[in-house]
């Protein structure tokens, strides 16, 4: 409950803090100019000096206003716009704009003040290029804006904004609105890098590595889009390159987003819907990156509604199978669903133009998407790690309790030789002198029959006493179980090696079911049978991953079947073979789990085996007699 409230908190503050900021950084505005309230000369580049000396036929065909597109047969590649404003005379002004793109030129009363790309009336000498402008001049009474803009590589024009005032507003509006820029570009960059070092401390969780990559491509995606903070990096970045890029890292941005919630949610209710998007998007890419920008276009509201759709669609199909999952969802699915919820309510803020004008609803919740979705990966990795360090200290006092075991069966071994060789040393010497002491009397003239066959019984019985010292020490060395049996319930056997093992298995993203009934009972040494799980099932958690490690039990005539059932990588035949060896390994650990579990099952007079493996798993198997 604790970890629930202060994920909320976190998720509560970051809103109250992007809230502070965004009021922070507002700032007084320039005036709104728009390209769409300058006369508009099509098909034709006028500089300033000729737009003075134009007909009365020539200044009509020019107007204010455009509404037309790639669907027109009049589409015009070339355009001249001029604008004349009344301003104060002798003041200094600002004139900024974020979106003039493909090629232009900026007059000034009659001054040129910027130029990106190069204007031409043929598509020969044209050269497109994209970017900011901010520019500073003096007014007259009436100060004349002229601008040639031509398009070539483009299916549709864009009508540019500028903002003008004074000098003092627009120098912060740049300001502020480049300050906010990097603010945001570095806060992705940090959760990339946050999300990549998670990663590399748990290279098995792939969702980490799926999430930094979507912040790294939302980041690429977002330098490329108005005011294009990449451009003052790479001032000479080709037009083509930046428009390419822009939409190739926005579908990248969706493949990771996809990836990751797969890795977060399971694959979608039906199968084929997981590989026919990820397809549709890798044919996006291939279409940015071959297709002429001229072609592809025209199609741009049609493919961003189509993939809109897609979108749309995954996420109804995500919210069905937590629907009917919904007692499996973990808290940490759960937190991940507050961010899209935030997204997508963020989403319906843009689409319905809620709220200010200046506010931006998808950054924001991309932000909220993000800063949540990375979060909550950091509270699962301290998790893990809590786990991690757990289960090492499970499998340190697992060791521990193996190697004092075989250091006991040693110590027993050491014991029962030096005995073996101190007893039998002087029962050989007492049977050697009992028979030669018979032999002696046999060979008297008068030999004494009594004595002679008790010399002969001493022999036997010193023989007879050498055996069963023999035979101890042989039993010594093979047997480390002691203890009293008991009636021991199966189930209670399996849920106590669960409680034990459990913290370790997961290491591997496993989980232990039991398949047992409560009626099954076997007469045991508790804390042998116990031993002899808990070696079974960590042997098969190492050999699996993100897997069901499965505890079954069932009654077959008078024994009680013990199954350890896996779904790991199982093994080939000479392992098999030699398994139960002790000393014979695979994995570089002592080779002792197998064999003290075959003499464990084996001095109760039970069985061990294994039922069958292949890469699909393996099944150990063990029979004791019912109870």
């Amino acid at each position: 409950m604790k970890k629930h409230i202060r994920m909320l908190a976190y998720i509560l503050l970051v809103f109250i803090v992007l809230f502070l900021f965004g009021r922070q950084m507002q700032t007084e505005s320039g005036t709104v100019l728009s390209e769409l309230e300058f006369v508009t000369y099509d098909n034709v580049l006028y500089s300033p000096e000729e737009l003075h000396t134009l007909t009365e036929e020539q200044q009509a065909e020019g107007h204010v206003g455009w509404d037309y597109d790639y669907h027109d047969k009049v589409f015009s590649r070339v355009r001249t716009n001029q604008m004349i404003l009344k301003l104060v005379p002798g003041k200094t002004y600002g004139l900024y704009t974020e979106q003039l793109t493909y090629a232009a030129r900026l007059w000034i009363d009659g001054e040129l003040v910027a130029e990106l790309g190069k204007v031409s009336d043929s598509p020969e000498g044209f050269v497109p290029k994209t970017g900011s402008v901010v520019v500073y001049f003096t007014a007259d009474e009436e100060t004349e804006i002229v601008m040639q803009r031509c398009n070539f590589n483009h299916a549709k024009w864009n009508a540019v904004q500028f903002y003008y005032g004074p000098q003092e507003v627009i120098t912060r509006q740049v300001q502020s609105r480049n300050f906010r820029e990097i603010s945001y570009l570095g806060f992705l960059a940090a959760l990339g890098i946050i999300n990549l070092g998670m990663f590399a401390g748990m290279p098995d969780s792939r969702r980490f590595l799926y999430f930094s990559m979507a912040c790294f491509a939302t980041m690429i995606h977002q330098s490329l889009q108005d005011p294009k903070v990449i451009m003052q990096v790479f001032p000479n970045l080709a037009w083509n390159i930046s428009y390419r890029t822009e939409g190739i890292t926005l579908i990248l941005l969706i493949i990771f987003i996809f990836l990751f919630l797969r890795e977060v949610y399971g694959d979608s209710p039906w199968n084929f819907i997981d590989p026919l998007l990820l397809g549709l998007l890798c044919l996006q890419i291939i279409g940015f990156l071959f297709v002429p920008t001229l072609y592809y276009t025209q199609y741009t509201v049609e493919s961003e509604m189509f993939f809109g759709a897609c979108c749309a669609s995954y996420c109804i199909l995500i919210l069905i199978r937590i629907i009917r999952h919904r007692k499996e969802i973990t808290g940490a699915q759960s937190y991940y669903l507050v961010g899209i919820i935030l997204f997508i309510l963020a989403a319906v803020g843009a689409i319905t133009r809620t709220g200010p004008a200046h506010v931006d609803h998808l950054r924001i919740g991309l932000i909220l998407f993000e800063l949540t979705s990375t979060l909550t990966l950091a509270l699962e990795f301290t998790d893990v790690q809590k786990a991690y360090q757990h289960s090492k200290e499970q499998e340190t006092q697992l060791r521990q309790m193996n190697e004092s075991m075989e250091q006991t069966k040693e110590l027993q071994e050491n014991f029962m030789a030096i005995m073996n060789h101190e007893m039998r040393t002087p029962l050989t010497v007492i049977a050697g002198y009992a028979d030669l002491s018979a032999r002696k009397l046999e060979e008297e003239e008068q030999p004494d029959e009594e004595m002679i066959r008790n010399l002969k019984l001493v022999k036997q019985e010193a023989l007879r006493l050498g055996r069963i010292v023999k035979n101890s020490d042989e039993s010594a060395r093979m047997s480390i179980v002691s203890g009293q049996k008991e009636t021991v319930s199966i189930r209670k056997l399996f849920v106590d090696a669960r409680n034990f093992c459990l913290p370790i298995v997961e290491k591997n993203k496993n989980q232990i079911v039991i398949d047992c009934s409560d009626d099954l009972y076997v007469s045991c040494i508790y804390d042998n049978m116990l031993q002899a799980l808990y070696n079974l099932i960590l042997n098969a958690s190492k050999h699996t991953r993100q897997g069901t490690i499965r505890l079954k039990a069932e009654k077959k005539d008078e024994e009680i079947l013990i199954y350890v059932i896996d779904n790991g990588g199982g093994m080939n035949e000479e392992t098999k073979q030699h398994a139960f060896e002790s000393g014979y390994t695979t994995d570089g650990g002592r080779g002792l789990g197998l064999a003290l579990c075959k003499e464990i099952v084996e001095k109760q007079n039970g069985r061990i085996w294994i039922e069958s493996s292949s890469s699909k798993g393996t099944v150990m198997a063990i029979s004791l007699p019912a109870e």
